[in-house]
């Protein structure tokens, strides 16, 4: 009998000796994106992987990729030399363009890189040179407990080129004054985003109020923008015209605070920034939103076209927005861009504002 007690205490002890399990790590980790697009040519991240309660922290490598036939294909880790920015673009401090070109390296960079930490991918400004639409991912996960090796974790398609991206709603607009500053809108045109069915002819020119063109290849790594606001005729202002919109004693998010070296001449003011994308910062807005500018133009810029107004609208009533020592309708045009512009060169932003006549 002792020597059965005995046994049963050594056998405890053994177990009490063993290491209890560390960690844990799922047998269903998966991307959240079965097929990833890419837009060739811009900087994009995916959705991180999800993980199924695994144990952080994790670690995550690109193992291969192949063709979607699972041909091994390398194009997508291939390097190419493009300019990157080491450190975010900040127009408080990088006043000119010597400063700001301290921040941007040309280095050889590949189209791909998987996030060693949160397993997000992202795609470079290489993916330009990328041949091959279609892509097969596999992915190795790994944590304390152990590793996974993901093959086919996701599908990655590539997209064509995208110069010019609407990321918010833009806007022309011809406001009518009450007087004491009190504005109403008289007159709205907008181009809402990417889908919007306008937004091949404001690329192609044809829009009768809103055209982003790209007029020069020149500069070849950086990027110029040439805003000019014109009456709905196409008679361009001064650049004197047209003022910052205010927000109590501050001016809205706007080019001008936003790029470097402002160039004006007769018709137009030029923005620039050393390499794309255009806009590089955004002061008071995150997402999609970082895109808008503001402007308005001054109350002496236009005459309202009343006659093109109501031959397309109907009769109206202008007693409201007469002003009586002048005998002018009250007037002004509101203003705000929503555009990311991904390429470089010269590029002309165009709006003119509906049913006005430059004074």
């Amino acid at each position: 009998m002792k020597k059965i007690i005995y046994l049963l205490g050594i056998s405890l002890f053994a177990i009490s000796c063993e290491q209890p399990e560390v960690g844990y790590i799922s047998d269903n980790i998966h991307s959240l994106q079965d097929t990833i697009t890419v837009p060739r040519g811009v900087f994009f991240t995916s959705v991180p992987p999800a993980v199924e309660g695994s144990t952080y922290p994790m670690e995550w490598a690109i193992t291969s990729i192949t063709d979607k036939d699972g041909n091994p294909n390398t194009e997508l880790q291939d390097q190419h030399e493009i300019l990157t920015w080491t450190a975010p673009f900040d127009p408080t401090t990088d006043t000119t363009l010597e400063l700001a070109m301290k921040k941007l390296k040309l280095s050889p960079q590949p189209s791909i890189i998987m996030n060693p930490v949160s397993g997000e991918f992202v795609f470079t400004q290489a993916s330009k040179n990328v041949v091959t639409d279609d892509f097969i991912v596999n992915v190795n996960a790994k944590n304390v407990r152990g590793e996974r090796q993901l093959d086919k974790f996701t599908r990655i398609k590539m997209g064509p080129f995208v110069p010019v991206e609407f990321k918010t709603e833009m806007r022309s607009r011809l406001q009518l004054g009450k007087g004491g500053g009190v504005y109403d809108t008289g007159y709205n045109y907008s181009v809402l985003n990417d889908n919007d069915p306008k937004v091949p002819g404001v690329l192609n020119g044809t829009d009768p109020y809103i055209t982003i063109t790209k007029i020069s290849d020149e500069p070849k790594l950086a990027i110029k923008v040439k805003m000019i606001i014109a009456d709905s005729h196409g008679a361009a202002l001064d650049p004197s015209k047209v003022t910052f919109n205010m927000s109590g004693d501050k001016p809205l998010q706007n080019y001008h605070d936003n790029t470097i070296g402002v160039v004006l001449d007769a018709e137009s003011t030029t923005f620039g920034l050393p390499a794309p994308p255009f806009p590089q910062y955004a002061r008071n807005y995150g997402g999609n939103d970082a895109y808008l500018m503001y402007y308005v133009t001054t109350a002496d810029a236009f005459t309202v076209d009343k006659a093109a107004f109501e031959a397309a609208n109907g009769a109206k009533d202008w007693s409201v927005y007469t002003d009586p020592a002048t005998g002018k309708i009250r007037n002004r045009a509101y203003i705000r861009w929503g555009v990311k512009i991904n390429d470089t060169g010269t590029w002309e932003l165009k709006m003119k504002i509906p049913y006005t006549t430059k004074n």
